[in-house]
């Protein structure tokens, strides 16, 4: 500490000779005064550094010992409560993913994958609209609607997963198919029709070996069906208690009624949103069969939420003040892909369900809707 006063004393008196040199009246003492301040400055600097230099090791003496002692090793040493453990950054958009796109200037059916969904390629390329596709259960092949071949009339298609081998399902040249879903065991399909001059549900083989049943036979209007993991559930939307509303129906029991030609109770179903009088759109099942992801318009405009099966727990997903629609699962159920007009162009997002951090997936001009997941 006395090395510091001293230190400092030196510096001052250093700092008044040199002044004194330069713009005092003694001219013939100026030399003399230069060098003697110039000395008290030098002894200045000597005492500031030697007093750094002794004070630096002793800081740093108790680490270093404890450091080379054998008792200072114990078998496992806490890591710093500031000091963060650096983890694997996670890949949350790793799978496949299918929509449709007019990024090409008509709407296509294009494929996204990768581990960050950032390679694209175009499946469809015809000339009339290609849209709505839908995996596969295994993953081999697409369900599509397009209007080629019949003057623009919606049917539906099949392709493999690369776009290969593209063929008609179903032709029925006086209707329209549209909001088709592939039952879990991917033996049929369920699928909107036209063919009664009303929408109607129907389901059919795959393999055309069996022929189109209507499931619904209702006078509303019955759309956009969607199967449940377990094989015994149809959830789909109708405005047969006067607006868009989400219904459940027993698709087994209801299926085997029609066959056997009876009226039973389970085909009119269940309305799981019957106290909400604004449309509730595109129902999805969870991978798990335990929640139901919606598109409604409850609040103004159009938001995604999630409901348990029963319809219950309701919970809201998005709050943008753009239109947020057509929800699908992903990762397993951690996560929902949507379409969005928050960047007033219709593209894809991410939302992650339990930390709510949103991602967005497409960028592309045009609109980029109606997707489905692959893991």
């Amino acid at each position: 500490m006395f090395s510091l006063i001293l230190a400092t004393l030196l510096f001052v008196i250093g700092a008044g000779l040199i002044g004194g040199a330069l713009f005092g009246k003694l001219h013939a003492q100026r030399l003399i005064l230069l060098l003697v301040g110039i000395g008290a400055w030098s002894l200045a600097a000597f005492l500031f550094i030697n007093h750094g230099a002794t004070a630096t090791p002793q800081a740093a003496t108790p680490v270093v010992a404890a450091a080379k002692s054998p008792t200072a090793l114990p078998t496992a040493t806490p890591a710093p409560t500031n000091t963060p453990i650096p983890t694997a950054t996670p890949k949350p958009q790793a799978g496949k993913l299918v929509f449709h796109s007019d990024r090409g200037g008509n709407l296509d059916i294009w494929l996204a994958e990768g581990d960050d969904l950032n390679s694209f390629q175009q499946l469809t390329t015809d000339e009339q609209i290609d849209v709505e596709p839908h995996w596969s259960p295994d993953g081999s092949q697409i369900l599509f609607v397009s209007g080629r071949g019949t003057g623009g009339i919606h049917d539906l298609f099949l392709m493999n997963a690369d776009g290969s081998n593209q063929k008609r399902l179903l032709s029925w040249p006086d209707s329209y198919e549209w909001g088709a879903t592939w039952s879990p065991d991917g033996d049929s399909i369920a699928f909107t029709t036209t063919r009664d001059y009303n929408y109607e549900i129907y389901v059919m083989a795959v393999d055309g070996s069996t022929e189109p049943i209507n499931l619904t036979q209702n006078p509303a209007l019955d759309t956009y069906p969607n199967w449940s993991p377990d094989g015994r559930w149809l959830v789909f939307v109708s405005d047969r208690g006067g607006n868009w509303d989400i219904w459940k129906m027993d698709v087994v029991a209801c299926l085997a009624a029609r066959q056997a030609g009876t009226n039973d109770p389970a085909c009119r179903g269940e309305n799981l949103t019957v106290d909400n009088t604004d449309d509730d759109l595109y129902p999805r099942w969870s991978p798990d069969g335990a929640r139901i992801a919606f598109e409604s318009r409850r609040k103004a405009n159009r938001d995604i939420y999630i409901m348990d099966a029963d319809g219950g727990n309701l919970t809201q997903v998005t709050t943008e003040s753009t239109h947020d629609t057509y929800p699908i699962w992903a990762l397993d159920g951690e996560a929902i892909i949507y379409s969005s007009q928050l960047k007033l162009n219709w593209d894809l997002y991410m939302v992650n369900l339990k930390s709510g951090e949103t991602r967005q997936i497409t960028q592309a001009k045009g609109e980029d809707r109606f997707g489905d997941w692959k893991p």
